[in-house]
């Protein structure tokens, strides 16, 4: 495998970034799991693009209910649904309760909904226009990627029973 090469599937279908010292699992993971994979078990792997490896994990994730406890509170993220247009997806976004949080580069305060995005929790940007990708930003505030709007996953509170 050559230094270009940076993303395998195995026989499984699941996929790893391939880091100078091993493998890290980018397909779901369950709470807690190390990710980092010293060897692949399944010597049946291809190398694929990043762009082939991210369209699979997002459908990996996309096809996962994702259930999680915090501080004695259970969550769980689950897919909007694959039969909407991006005008649906946002609307459904938008009604999801605001978060206030300083983002450094921007003025001010800002609204934010809190979602679920490949297993990790991430503040995003609702303009007033759809738009079919949306601004992720960490819990410190700080922007970390854009996020397909087809993507997120809200979040609910099974304790409290609403969205949080």
């Amino acid at each position: 495998m050559s230094k270009k090469d940076e993303y395998i599937r195995d026989g499984r279908g699941q996929i790893y970034k391939v880091m100078p010292t091993y493998f890290l699992k980018m397909s779901p993971w369950e709470d807690g799991e190390d990710r980092r994979v010293n060897v692949i078990e399944n010597d049946e792997y291809e190398v694929i693009t990043y762009q082939n490896a991210c369209m699979i994990v997002n459908k990996q994730f996309d096809d996962k209910v994702e259930r999680w406890c915090f501080h004695g509170k259970n969550y769980i993220a689950n897919s909007i649904g694959s039969n909407k247009n991006i005008e649906e997806y946002s609307y459904l976004i938008s009604t999801l309760p605001s978060h206030q949080i300083s983002i450094p580069s921007k003025d001010g305060n800002m609204e934010l909904k809190l979602i679920r995005h490949k297993g990790k929790m991430y503040y995003i940007l609702i303009v007033d226009e759809y738009l079919p990708r949306v601004q992720a930003f960490n819990l410190f505030g700080e922007f970390c990627q854009w996020i397909g709007i087809d993507h997120v996953k809200p979040i609910f509170s099974l304790d409290d029973k609403k969205y949080i």
